[in-house]
């Protein structure tokens, strides 16, 4: 993928997307159109497909979107797709609550180091 200027509006609509498709995947769907994910998400059909264009040719005309895929893609592209390391500065209770919580996992972060 050719890095380009991706106007910022766009790519704060991305997570959003990304957190439909989770939910239609947890539902057991395997595919989405744009009608569908835009009523989801309260974004037009040509606005999805538009910013979806913008990082090359997800779907399929008269097909729609193969969700798991779009997932993926969307994950490599918003860079969720990797574990980071993270590091909590103050131990005090919230600090403490922090590095124990093993909710971060789900999300892509480990807690690498604490202060």
């Amino acid at each position: 993928m050719v890095t380009k200027n991706i106007p910022n509006i766009i790519v704060s609509r991305l997570p959003v997307y990304l957190r439909a498709l989770n939910n239609m995947q947890t539902q057991g769907q395997q595919t989405t159109s744009s009608q569908e994910l835009g009523e989801f998400v309260s974004v037009s059909a040509a606005q999805i497909r538009k910013d979806l264009s913008q990082f090359g040719e997800f779907g399929k005309q008269g097909t729609g979107y193969n969700i798991a895929f779009l997932i993926k893609k969307l994950g490599e592209i918003l860079k969720v797709d990797r574990v980071w390391d993270v590091a909590v500065i103050g131990m005090g209770d919230m600090g403490r609550a922090i590095a124990r919580y093993q909710g971060f996992t789900n999300r892509g972060f480990r807690v690498a180091m604490v202060f």
